[in-house]
């Protein structure tokens, strides 16, 4: 697949599109239920390096641009439970029971969600992860900027609303004009 073109790409998707939904983690990452950590690391990475939607970015079919997406999205989802574990003890029992994905209720996570993933358009999160970032270097208007832009991909979203009260709130605290004022020597 390295390489593909555009026809290549959409007859890939126009094949597993359809069926991503029957398809289950092994299948879609092409490897046997049994396969070890590092078949499945070997097998993800062969099909990310072909099917990262940045690679098609360019792509003027904005359809086959969100199957792709959702194809990846997929793929990162079963890379992330077949390597984990526990995960993995998971989505065995949830295939026994018929099921093809693991369920956000079925997974035993005891790490602390990302509170991105509840923001939706793509662009939103990644303006998000901005501010956030902006926010641990106490740069406030970086902050308020990237947030805002968040906002116009997803204004009714609570979490981008609540960061932002935080770092315009930050901005009017003394010294927070953009950052900890420098100290005299």
């Amino acid at each position: 697949m390295a390489g593909m073109s555009t026809e290549q790409l959409a007859a890939f998707v126009r094949q597993i599109f359809p069926r991503l939904d029957q398809l289950s983690y092994y299948d879609l990452l092409g490897v046997p239920s049994g396969a070890d950590q590092t078949a499945v690391r070997a097998a993800f990475y062969r099909l990310a390096s072909d099917l990262h939607p940045d690679r098609y970015h360019t792509l003027a079919d904005h359809e086959l641009k969100e199957q792709l997406e959702m194809i990846y999205a997929r793929l990162c989802e079963g890379y992330r439970v077949l390597t984990t574990p526990e995960k993995r003890a998971a989505y065995e029992r949830a295939l026994n029971q018929g099921k093809k994905r693991l369920a956000a209720t079925d997974r035993e996570s005891h790490a602390p969600q990302n509170p991105e993933d509840s923001l939706r358009h793509p662009e939103a999160k990644k303006f998000f992860r901005m501010g956030m970032i902006c926010l641990g270097r106490k740069d406030w208007k970086g902050a308020i900027m990237n947030f805002n832009f968040a906002r116009t991909f997803e204004p009714a979203a609570p979490l981008i609303a609540q960061k932002l009260g935080e770092a315009q709130a930050a901005l009017g605290k003394p010294g927070g004009a953009g950052g900890t004022p420098p100290k005299a020597p």
